[in-house]
């Protein structure tokens, strides 16, 4: 991606800190520094050698290395072994760093190179085509996310669109808007206030910024007050059952990749483990936007390490969700039965969670 100067009066200031830290660090002998000492394996004396000296000198990492390596060096980075076995250990592959760039990859004009056996930053030039149009044209890996970032080049759409990370929003996304979901990002700032057309009742249309949207902001009109009666039952059930639930909490996570924050329907906690309780109402989730809101988000959820259950009413479809910390459970809005439900998902908690540990 494209690299920004940055700001010359910080940068000055951090070289100034680093070079006093520096000249700490040419004066303070290896043994005064505790973490050096626990890994010490060379004969001199650690009380005559300063640690931001240039000699090299023999270390022992928790995984048996001993390298050779200014003390500053192994202070600041640890291990080089271990570090490379790290980085070797990180996905490199496109498929794997990019799979919206890698989702263009030519079927046919590649030969034998794939998304899984070409680095993300390489140079060699390749095939694309776009699944909008159909244009097919010749680009390197690393370009592809550089400069302009086009989807595509011909229909001038962008890489990280709305349409690509929240499709189930972006099918609210009004086509009388001037540009599509594909050409705006989910948080950006636009010249126009967006429309938006509800996917539950298409007769109801609005108007809101993309970031509030992209926050949670639902459609006006069919916002309630407050939760359903059953949603209550299910909240009440869920405390008196696991003894604490919280509901309405606004999450935050940097494992999140669709959308910034979600709200939760309820939120309890199992031997420090918290798990998700969302309550789908077959009037409310079943039209396609939501079903692709509702998998988009168990898996940001399960991301960022939640436990995470669906009660979904009988006529909705299952999300198609493979995940050992995933379940969904029937449950039907006529006879609603709060507390058998929430005792199993209890049950369910609490032997996973033996099983994992």
């Amino acid at each position: 991606m494209t690299s920004w100067p940055g700001c010359p009066e910080c940068e000055v200031r951090r070289r100034e800190e680093w070079a006093a830290e520096y000249d700490r660090w040419c004066k303070t002998p290896v043994a005064d520094v505790p973490e050096l000492v626990a890994s010490w394996a060379d004969d001199t004396d650690p009380r005559q050698v300063m640690v931001g000296g240039s000699g090299l000198y023999r270390f022992r990492c928790a995984k048996g290395h001993y390298p050779r390596i200014s003390p500053l060096s192994f202070l600041d980075g640890g291990c080089p072994s271990c570090k490379a076995a790290e980085t070797r250990a990180k996905p490199h592959y496109l498929a794997d760093v990019d799979p919206e760039v890698a989702s263009q990859w030519h079927p046919t004009l590649n030969g034998k190179l794939t998304p899984h056996n070409v680095l993300f930053d390489s140079k060699r030039d390749v095939w694309w085509r776009a699944d909008c149009c159909g244009f097919e044209w010749q680009e390197s890996v690393r370009d592809r996310n550089k400069y302009q970032r086009w989807r595509c080049p011909k229909c001038r759409t962008i890489l990280d669109s709305l349409a690509w990370h929240d499709p189930g929003l972006a099918a609210e996304w009004s086509t009388s808007n001037p540009v599509s979901a594909w050409k705006v990002r989910p948080t950006a700032s636009t010249s126009f206030v967006p429309e938006w057309i509800c996917s539950v009742n298409p007769a109801h249309v609005w108007r809101a910024s993309l970031a509030s949207r992209s926050s949670g902001a639902e459609c006006p009109e069919c916002r309630r007050s407050g939760k359903s009666r059953v949603e209550l039952a299910y909240l009440s059930a869920a405390t008196q059952v696991f003894g604490e639930a919280r509901s309405g909490v606004l999450l935050r996570d940097n494992a999140f990749s669709t959308r910034a924050v979600w709200s939760a329907d309820i939120i309890v906690e199992v031997n420090g483990r918290a798990a998700a309780i969302e309550y789908d109402g077959s009037y409310w989730h079943s039209p396609t936007a939501k079903q692709l809101v509702d998998e988009r988000k168990s898996l940001d959820l399960l991301a960022a390490g939640y436990v995470v259950v669906r009660l979904r009413e009988d006529e909705l479809p299952p999300l198609g969700i493979e995940d050992q910390c995933y379940r969904e459970i029937r449950v039907f809005s006529t006879t609603p039965q709060p507390c058998p439900v929430m005792e199993e998902v209890y049950k369910w908690v609490n032997q996973f969670l033996s099983k994992e540990s």
